[in-house]
């Protein structure tokens, strides 16, 4: 008798756990909604003044995938860095455009398969003409800029330990590091291409990339609170899905038609008989 009560137990538990898919998982599930959190990065994510709207790559990429999927994609601005508090505070469910280039959230977070990866390079002044190969750049007299969890602080000491950085809050904008070094406050700063051609557009003098043949190059997704496996697996399959399905390209070249911003995952398989 003690043995069917506990199997007629345990059989009624199954459904309940197997429906339990974690916290996020079960709320997008739902609501049919995905809260995504983003950083306000033009071009990925930017905001209008007068209308609020959001535009961008990201904008477009991160629709097409909740579209796949068949789920509202709603976002909402957070703070650089702060992306795994607000994912285990339940303030958001995901966030669109990570990745793990931020080496502190690394270890709190889960990142989805890349939506396409992201070139980054040192970038000085049009004037600057110092600096002719890496080691130039390791010394003591050369002033770095970086953001508060961002890369461009986290990668100057691993490859440029005797530079002097200075950090700005992660409250920041990418403008604000660029006018640091365009203005003469520092003399270098590692950002992405696609925020450098925003900024060259109004300001002088303008930024150039160095050693152009050697970027940082990392993937750039989304994340999820660690855990949260069945979510990831959703979000990892709509990522898929709109490279298999020919519609994830199209957007990047839309918004980088000369390939330098945005690279594209390779195709995991050949079409050959």
């Amino acid at each position: 008798m003690k043995i069917l009560l506990s199997l007629v137990v345990l059989l009624l538990a199954i459904p309940a756990y197997a429906a339990d898919g974690g916290e996020a998982y079960d709320r997008v599930i739902k609501s049919n909604t995905l809260r995504c959190g983003i950083m306000l990065w033009p071009p990925y994510f930017e905001m209008d003044a007068n209308t609020h709207a959001l535009k961008g790559f990201g904008v477009d990429f991160y629709n097409a995938v909740a579209e796949i999927l068949g789920i509202k994609i709603t976002y909402s601005e957070i703070i650089l860095g702060q992306q795994a508090e607000d994912l285990n505070r339940g303030k958001i469910d995901a966030v669109c455009n990570d990745g793990p280039y931020v080496f502190s959230a690394m270890k709190f977070v889960d990142y989805t398969v890349p939506a396409y990866y992201g070139p980054t390079y040192v970038y000085v002044s049009e004037k600057n003409t110092s600096f002719k190969t890496p080691d130039d750049l390791n010394k003591k007299a050369v002033r770095f800029v970086g953001m508060d969890g961002d890369l461009s602080s986290d990668l100057v000491p691993r490859h440029y330990p005797q530079a002097a950085l200075q950090t700005l809050p992660a409250t920041s904008d990418a403008a604000a590091l660029m006018l640091q070094v365009s203005t003469g406050k520092a003399d270098a700063v590692i950002i992405d291409p696609a925020a450098v051609d925003g900024f060259n557009a109004q300001n002088s003098p303008k930024l150039k990339p160095l050693f152009k043949e050697s970027p940082f190059v990392y993937p750039v997704g989304m994340s999820v609170k660690k855990g949260e496996q069945q979510l990831l697996n959703m979000l990892n399959s709509g990522i898929s899905a709109l490279w298999n399905t020919h519609g994830a390209l199209p957007i990047l070249r839309k918004h980088d038609p000369k390939g330098r911003m945005f690279l594209p995952i390779s195709k995991p398989y050949e079409s050959k008989y």
